[in-house]
């Protein structure tokens, strides 16, 4: 799973935003840090309509954002820690202050749904959790992720 994990992709979100805005700024860091999107708003846009289906707060102060699209080329994740936690519609109601967005091809679908399935085992781990909350700047997020336990 680590080898999803790009420096770039991960970031620290200052300021008060709608769930709405951290996702299009998620989706803009993809687009302007990997050639993986193919259609920012196709994609943008299914990210949004799969939100409309369920939350995707998982719980435990997070979120795992996810679509399948044709406006995507390859398996990605982008991080963010939230300066301040916004309302998912979380499953425990719990604001969310980790967003992590998934996206993927539509031809990938095993490997989408094991990210997902171990992006929710990582973030299960309240150490896990509580190392990337703590962090105070992005080189401390960065190594926080990257310490991750799998």
């Amino acid at each position: 799973m680590i080898k999803y994990f790009n420096g770039k992709l991960i970031t620290y979100i200052e300021g008060k935003h709608t769930k709405e805005e951290i996702l299009e700024k998620l989706v803009s860091i993809i687009e302007k840090e990997t050639d993986f999107i193919e259609n920012k708003e196709e994609f943008f846009n299914q990210i949004l309509e799969r939100e409309k289906i369920g939350s995707t707060g998982i719980g435990m102060g997070v979120a795992i954002p996810h679509a399948r699209s044709g406006g995507i080329n390859d398996v990605v994740i982008a991080i963010a820690l939230l300066e301040y936690p916004v309302d998912f519609n979380s499953i425990d109601g719990e604001l969310i202050k980790i967003v992590a967005l998934v996206g993927a091809p539509k031809d990938k679908s095993k490997e989408y749904l094991g990210l997902l399935s171990n992006l929710s085992k990582v973030f299960r781990v309240k150490k896990n959790r509580d190392s990337i909350k703590t962090a105070r700047d992005h080189k401390e997020l960065v190594e926080a992720i990257m310490e991750i336990e799998v």
